[in-house]
């Protein structure tokens, strides 16, 4: 299957498709299958090596990165909604 990192089409991903992986991610690495959309990545126990670790995901899988001060201060679908193209590397 061909994601937007693979077709070259930077920000072209879903963003319930994003938000959908996101929180997938989040709660296999947390280990709390509780964490949704709405919760704040600081209050489910986020920092800064793991939001690291979640932009290359997010880059690598879907082309796009999340907004530090969103992502740390608003709820998860929130900073979703703000996603920007990965920068590459």
């Amino acid at each position: 299957m061909e994601t937007p990192a693979d077709n070259g089409k930077a920000g072209a991903a879903d963003p319930a498709d994003v938000a959908e992986a996101l929180v997938d991610w989040l709660r296999g690495e947390l280990n709390d299958g509780t964490i949704s959309a709405s919760d704040n990545f600081l209050d489910v126990g986020g920092y800064s090596l793991l939001f690291s670790k979640l932009n290359r995901f997010l880059g690598a899988t879907y082309g796009v990165a999340l907004d530090i001060r969103t992502t740390y201060t608003e709820p998860l679908d929130a900073a979703v909604t703000k996603m920007q193209p990965a920068q590459k590397r």
